[in-house]
């Protein structure tokens, strides 16, 4: 089977409004980040290809099989929503059982994948703790356990580490990496970090239409040779955000490191550095 996402021309519109707007993309196997602000339509594209969303107009190919085919796709597809909740008084154990019922599985498939699936997660010691109890990193988890119980070519998750200390995110980050060798893993976010992380290829996604799709690295060459770093008097600071791109601020006392974008070099003492993705992100979307 061709393990693949195919858009061409989505467009997805409710009412006057338009949330998609001729969105075109090719994903294929590992793992690929969409990248946007809030609101730039990363939740409604997840839906659409999730089969939770009807598109406006377009073509939207999973694995070959047009998104029309909704228990096709729902099928071959695991989605864990931004907002994934389980009822608080099922244990780890229950909660999953629950979900592998919902999604078709037998008495004897379940006995089997269920323990599987918690232990892949890391949470085959905690099937007993109820959901209201868990953490934040733990819901998320669970969450993965139920998207790929039923095995699917394609997983979905739309952001999956809002909300999570540093250490949860870094876990939950290695296990959708881990899960993608064999697999597409679709990860929508707004949080710059963990796409860098985790995804050579990405989109970015803005006011409903795709900015950039590429590479990393490429993302990274828009703005080569244009970030800056200096240490300014505090009192200067307020000056240099308005007159540049300003992607970092560290005071100490009376004076400030600052990380500048800008075509050349802004003032003598500002050093040229190295860009990260975040530098590259508010480059595109600043001048988009």
């Amino acid at each position: 089977m061709d393990v693949s996402i195919e858009i061409h021309g989505l467009t997805k519109n409710y009412g006057k409004k338009q949330a998609l707007s001729g969105v075109d993309l090719e994903i294929r196997q590992g793992m690929f980040g969409l990248l946007g602000p809030n609101g730039a339509g990363k939740t409604t594209l997840m839906k659409v290809l999730t089969t939770l969303l009807t598109k406006t107009d377009g073509e939207v190919k999973i694995c070959g099989i047009p998104v029309e085919n909704s228990r096709q796709i729902r099928n071959m597809t695991g989605y864990l929503p931004q907002d994934f909740s389980m009822y608080g008084n099922m244990n780890a154990y229950e909660a999953l059982d629950y979900l592998a019922v919902l999604s078709g599985m037998s008495k004897a498939q379940r006995k089997a994948k269920v323990p599987e699936m918690l232990e892949k997660v890391n949470l085959l010691e905690k099937r007993r703790t109820k959901v209201r109890s868990m953490s934040g990193g733990m819901k998320r988890r669970l969450g993965i356990a139920q998207a790929i119980i039923h095995d699917p070519k394609v997983i979905i998750v739309d952001e999956p580490t809002a909300g999570l200390d540093p250490e949860e995110r870094v876990r939950f980050r290695n296990l959708l990496c881990e899960i993608a060798k064999d697999r597409i893993v679709l990860l929508s976010t707004h949080i710059v970090g963990d796409i860098e992380a985790t995804c050579e290829n990405i989109a970015v996604l803005n006011k409903g239409q795709i900015c950039f799709n590429g590479k990393v690295t490429e993302l990274l060459s828009l703005v080569e040779g244009k970030v800056y770093s200096a240490e300014i008097a505090a009192v200067e600071l307020e000056k240099v955000k308005q007159k540049y791109m300003v992607t970092g601020i560290l005071t100490t006392g009376s004076t400030a490191n600052v990380k500048i974008i800008a075509d050349s070099q802004p003032f003598p003492e500002a050093k040229q550095v190295q860009p990260d993705v975040e530098d590259a992100y508010m480059y595109l979307m600043h001048n988009k």
